[in-house]
């Protein structure tokens, strides 16, 4: 009995060599600079969460990728800027989405959820620090396990498919082509209502800390940092709280260039939702803002002033 005892602890304590071998050798794979490398010609970067994932297609954009997820909070977003920062030292100027729903109480499980850890722990496990480690174990330790499980189990799918490499291409984001047009019928069933029961009470603390710590990272790496927020329907807007907004964006993040883009005039077509853009609406919003990003425009003034003029920002940027 003792002899068999001792078999199954050597056995198990090889298991776990190997597999704390496997993990360092993945994450050997996943930190390689190269998983990471942008075109030398990408000057700028968009990121944010699902609207402009849908609403900014950046093949109408001048040296710049968009590089924004559904679903992303702040959290995230953090650990993926400073690894692109750090790898791609052609990028100066960062576009970061700065809306309505960022702020929201929601926000909070779009941070420590078990599916949103699941989904973005594993795709941001190799760029975040022990600090960021440490608030999501602290804070959801159950869906981090799991999260490390599938993480082994995916790469070492990968080690066997790609004979002893981790899967080549690395998915932190990029444009979302959106064929729908939902907007009519959500206007029928007075979906809007569903909406604005959904947010909750309250802003997400979490997700304004990180944005906060975004902040002074860009400021620290002598990076522009400029906010933006992206055109919503009319309806939704009406039910903004745009004074409360106004009021945190003035009191925490005055100094920071914002380009307003809500009320950009589109019609119900160009919208797949009330919220996000289909692909008819990205590519007019784009070609908007791919002339804003090429004359270095920051002014929210003369950002208001070109949609006012019906968003024909050839003409009026050009005046």
């Amino acid at each position: 009995m003792k002899s068999f005892l001792l078999k199954c602890t050597a056995f198990i304590v090889l298991l776990l060599l190997v597999l704390v071998g496997i993990r360092s050798f993945i994450i050997q794979q996943k930190q390689n600079p190269e998983r990471y490398r942008l075109n030398t010609s990408i000057e700028n970067i968009v990121l944010g969460h699902s609207q402009p994932e849908c609403g900014l297609n950046d093949s109408l954009l001048s040296h710049t990728k968009n590089l924004s997820q559904g679903g992303e909070a702040y959290f995230y977003t953090y650990a993926k800027l400073k690894k692109l920062i750090e790898v791609n030292p052609t990028i100066r100027t960062v576009y970061l989405s700065f809306s309505n729903n960022q702020l929201e109480k929601k926000m909070d499980d779009w941070t420590f959820d078990d599916e949103f850890i699941n989904d973005k722990y594993p795709a941001y496990f190799f760029a975040m620090d022990s600090e960021e480690k440490k608030v999501l174990w602290k804070a959801n330790p159950k869906a981090v396990l799991q999260s490390e499980q599938l993480l082994l189990k995916n790469n070492m799918v990968d080690l066997v498919k790609y004979r002893g490499k981790i899967r080549p291409e690395t998915y932190w984001g990029d444009y979302l082509y959106l064929e729908r047009e939902k907007t009519d019928s959500l206007i029928r069933v007075n979906y809007i209502e569903t909406m604005v029961k959904e947010r909750g009470k309250g802003i997400s603390e979490i997700n304004l800390t990180y944005l906060k710590k975004i902040v002074q990272w860009c400021k620290d790496e002598n990076i522009q940092l400029i906010f933006y927020r992206t055109p919503v329907h009319p309806i939704l807007r009406s039910t903004y709280d745009e004074k409360a907004f106004d009021s945190i964006r003035k009191k925490h993040f005055s100094t920071i260039p914002f380009l307003d883009c809500i009320d950009f005039p589109l019609s119900n077509q160009e919208f797949g939702d009330f919220d996000h853009l289909n692909y008819k609406g990205a590519r007019k919003f784009s070609t908007f803002f791919n002339h804003v990003v090429q004359r270095k425009i920051t002014s929210e003034i003369e950002i208001k002033k070109i949609i006012s003029s019906e968003g024909q920002p050839e003409k009026n940027i050009s005046e």
